[in-house]
């Protein structure tokens, strides 16, 4: 198992689909936010998998110390939604992230935000998750609480706050460093600044990468994945 590969793939593709959405000049357009839709039955993008498969991983990691970059969560979030990215490819078909997530069943809806919150708060921090994912902004703060993830819930609550109430602001930095006439100096600052905007995310990110805090996220969204199964995958 190439755990590397898993822990980074989300934000390679995220790289991909980026340069894609920039090349349609989708940059400068309003961003529009995932919702639930009531619709639990789209079934089209759902991950195949073994009938005893979400029971079988969970037994290969059973009595085995915790490992940051290796357990069940990992497994289950490749298959369920690094290969549901990797199969669809959004990005080659024109389609924006938002556009993608709007294909997903509600369970899905809120599953992939969670992964992406993890990913890009991994890679670099809440703020970076909502400058890259605005589209994912509101529906993570409902995923997380369905994922009974009380304490970042209520953080991430009060960073929206602050990221809605400055978002004009947020989104003229964000085409400022989308803008390939400025040099890249003036780029990275322009982006720099925006953590100005949100500074409650400081206090999710003095938790959120501790390593105990990381085994209650993952057993935490591997819980959520454990409930909502009919909906995440069709078993064969």
């Amino acid at each position: 198992m190439k755990i590397g590969i898993i822990i980074i793939s989300v934000l390679i593709l995220s790289t991909l689909a980026l340069k894609a959405f920039k090349t349609k000049n989708y940059q400068n357009r309003t961003p529009q936010f995932v919702e639930k839709d009531g619709d639990n039955f789209k079934t089209h993008l759902l991950p195949k998998v073994p009938k005893n498969w979400v029971q079988e991983t969970i037994d290969k990691f059973e009595g085995k110390e915790y490992d940051k970059y290796d357990n069940y969560h990992y497994r289950f979030s490749d298959k369920l939604c690094n290969d549901v990215y990797r199969s669809y490819k959004y990005w080659e078909k024109g389609e924006s992230h938002y556009d993608f997530l709007s294909k997903l069943n509600d369970t899905q809806k809120m599953y992939f935000a969670l992964i992406n919150f993890e990913g890009q708060t991994n890679n670099g921090g809440v703020y970076q998750f909502l400058y890259n994912q605005p589209e994912n902004s509101i529906i993570t703060l409902e995923a997380l609480k369905d994922a009974k993830l009380i304490r970042l819930s209520k953080d991430y609550e009060i960073v929206l706050n602050q990221f809605f109430g400055k978002f004009s602001t947020i989104s003229e930095l964000r085409s400022k460093f989308q803008n390939g006439k400025i040099n890249w100096e003036k780029r990275w600052n322009s982006f720099v600044e925006g953590y100005k905007e949100i500074p409650h995310a400081e206090k999710i990110e003095e938790y959120f990468y501790e390593e105990e805090y990381s085994k209650e996220y993952h057993s935490k969204i591997a819980q959520f994945v454990i409930n909502n199964q009919n909906n995440l995958m069709i078993k064969e």
